[in-house]
């Protein structure tokens, strides 16, 4: 029983081992990452005030702050599920498996995960997109009338996504390295 518990620790420490700085930092950035992600989905991110020019007096008509997750609800209660879903899925659900993956791969490297590794990666700028449309939507339509201003979950959700890029480069080489090494079966071990 013991010995079921200890060896992905083992496998990880071997792991560690026969890594060079770059892929060790690269873990330490992934496992950071997650520190930022949780705010940068939890914390507003944005304000959307529109005001309205009446006989000379400006009157507020919409002010709203939301974080990315109080906007996935918002556009579930639109009717907008679908568009909800596919920010969830850039947002925080990739991000956390591609993190958890790195992870796993560390306490139980095999090429198979590897492999997953790189078709999940792939995907990882997708989060970025998504703030980086939210952005340029409000701020091009940002006049005297309708003004939008970025708050701590914007950077926090900014830092995330950078960190995660550097760790991913960090880690490219020797997930390089480990998929061009021969493919050994458990039986072979």
């Amino acid at each position: 029983m013991i010995d079921i518990i200890l060896k992905p620790w083992l496998l990880a420490i071997d792991t560690w081992k026969q890594a060079k700085f770059l892929p060790r930092l690269g873990l330490i950035l992934t496992i950071i990452s997650f520190f930022f992600l949780y705010p940068g989905v939890t914390e507003p991110i944005m304000t959307i005030k529109a005001t309205v020019n009446l006989f000379g007096f400006k009157s507020t008509v919409f002010e709203e702050t939301r974080s990315i997750w109080q906007t996935v609800l918002s556009l579930k209660d639109a009717g907008y599920a679908a568009v909800g879903m596919m920010v969830v899925t850039f947002s925080v659900i990739l991000p956390i498996t591609k993190g958890l993956l790195i992870i796993w791969t560390w306490l139980s490297p095999t090429r198979w995960r590897w492999q997953l590794i790189s078709i999940v990666s792939k995907w990882s700028m997708a989060d970025v997109f998504v703030v980086a449309i939210l952005v340029a939507f409000f701020t091009a339509k940002a006049t005297a009338d309708l003004q939008s201003n970025l708050h701590d979950g914007f950077y926090w959700f900014t830092a995330y996504c950078l960190i995660s890029i550097v760790s991913g480069q960090c880690l490219a080489s020797y997930a390089n390295q480990q998929l061009q090494q021969p493919y050994q079966s458990k039986k072979t071990k």
